[in-house]
């Protein structure tokens, strides 16, 4: 079972242990961007629920529902700290009896079989200290705790963090050829603070990798972070048309053939191709 890149060494042998378990909830405790949600769904990934369903839960919906659609595999909750009391008591009655009881007290006719893995920003005890959050929960969740810290204080893993990240963007964009960075590069990724944490980086490096031509990444290549504070949610429709035009040209724009590859739907794929006015060469 390979342990990857953005799972911190302190961590690793918690994260192997909860991926190991079957049912035994989880909490992930980190910042924004530190990769809370990418460290449950290895968990997942690499346990008894591989082949089942991977569900993300939403505030807009009822938990009781959400707790059933993950039947047989994993439910992950985002953001703990910030769900209503209501659905924490309904969440604190499934682990305690596996039954789905809704607000109104009406107990849902099946009895449920989802894994959870919740995750937060926030100091849980010192919510459930003040009320907001519900203690019994807090301690039915604390079974696997994993603490992920900033992207800044993971300064002696940062190399390989990189590299693992370059490895993940050349496999998606078919750039085999592209394995390393100019010294350059590696300067200006070093001596950033990372206030994204790792989202932040593997946007950068997503996009660095997207547009490099040739066998390493350029400084000419980088998207201009950190000056000015860019918003990267400002530059994803840019990334998203450099990165299905590489697609595109990796497959001789054959719209079936590179659908099947990438497993990317082909409505969605003539959809984006559509937004973007990129022009398909025959």
């Amino acid at each position: 079972m390979e342990m990857v890149h953005f799972i911190p060494p302190s961590q690793r042998r918690l994260a192997l242990l909860a991926a190991q378990a079957d049912s035994a909830p989880a909490l992930i405790y980190g910042g924004s961007g530190t990769g809370k949600s990418a460290i449950g769904c290895w968990i997942h990934s690499n346990g008894p629920r591989a082949a089942q369903s991977f569900v993300h839960a939403v505030q807009s919906k009822p938990l009781g529902g959400q707790i059933l659609q993950a039947q047989g595999g994993t439910l992950i909750i985002p953001e703990m700290g910030e769900w209503s009391l209501s659905e924490q008591k309904v969440l604190l009655g499934y682990l305690k009896t596996k039954v789905i009881v809704s607000h109104e007290g009406e107990v849902l006719p099946m009895i449920a079989n989802a894994r959870i893995i919740g995750t937060t920003s926030q100091a849980l005890e010192g919510r459930a200290q003040g009320g907001l959050f519900n203690i019994e929960l807090l301690e039915k969740l604390n079974v696997f705790r994993i603490e992920m810290p900033p992207l800044s204080k993971r300064l002696e893993e940062f190399d390989d963090i990189v590299m693992g990240f370059m490895g993940e963007m050349t496999r998606q964009l078919h750039k085999d050829h592209l394995r390393a960075l100019a010294p350059e590069v590696w300067d200006r990724l070093r001596s950033y603070d990372w206030p994204g944490n790792l989202r932040e980086l593997r946007n950068v490096l997503r996009y660095a990798v997207a547009t490099a031509k040739t066998d390493r990444i350029e400084f000419s290549d980088l998207p201009d972070f950190g000056y000015a504070r860019v918003d990267f949610r400002a530059t994803r429709e840019e990334f998203e048309k450099i990165y299905l035009l590489e697609l595109l040209k990796t497959f001789n724009w054959e719209i079936d053939k590179t659908c099947r590859m990438t497993r990317i739907d082909k409505n969605a794929l003539l959809s984006k191709i559509k937004h973007y006015g990129i022009t398909v060469e025959r």
